[in-house]
């Protein structure tokens, strides 16, 4: 059997609601960047919707260095590992931010009314492409994918 004929498909919509549960549970995850051949980590608070993850930083940090030269990103929490895209979108309290802003301040609003305001701060959103979780199955362990860009959920049981 091919690596492709032990998948067991999902329904994506069922695996893709459970992740924006996961994401609506909770407020800081691990984000890495790279750029230059260097790749770096850090928690960051976040706010969501649907699957799409915002979060706040000074323009100068190496974060947002690092996504202007390549905006390819991973984001982990627990056993959830996120692929994706990130932009910058500027200053939190721009009007084309106010959307987004409101994300972020109903979740953590002491955050964003501490930092929104400080000079330099920008407001930065994910957008996921792939996701894996690590599962238990009837006391087996699979790994459980939700492939966004092709809308494909499915199971697949890790080489051991």
């Amino acid at each position: 059997m091919t690596r492709e004929e032990l998948k067991m498909e999902l329904d994506f919509e069922e695996v893709r609601e459970e992740k924006v549960r996961f994401l609506d549970s909770h407020h800081v995850m691990i984000l890495a960047t790279s750029y230059d051949n260097r790749v770096t980590a850090r928690t960051v608070t976040f706010a969501s919707k649907g699957l799409d993850i915002y979060f706040m930083s000074w323009s100068h940090h190496k974060k947002c260095v690092q996504i202007r030269g390549n905006p390819r990103v991973a984001l982990c929490r627990d056993n959830v590992s996120i692929e994706g895209f990130a932009e910058i979108l500027g200053n939190p309290l721009d009007e084309k931010n106010k959307e987004v802003a409101e994300i972020y301040r109903n979740k953590l609003p002491r955050d964003f009314d501490g930092f929104a305001r400080i000079p330099g701060m920008v407001m930065a959103k994910v957008t996921p492409t792939f996701m894996v979780s690590w599962i238990r199955v009837e006391n087996r362990f699979f790994l459980e994918h939700l492939d966004l860009e092709n809308k494909r959920a499915y199971l697949e049981k890790p080489d051991e």
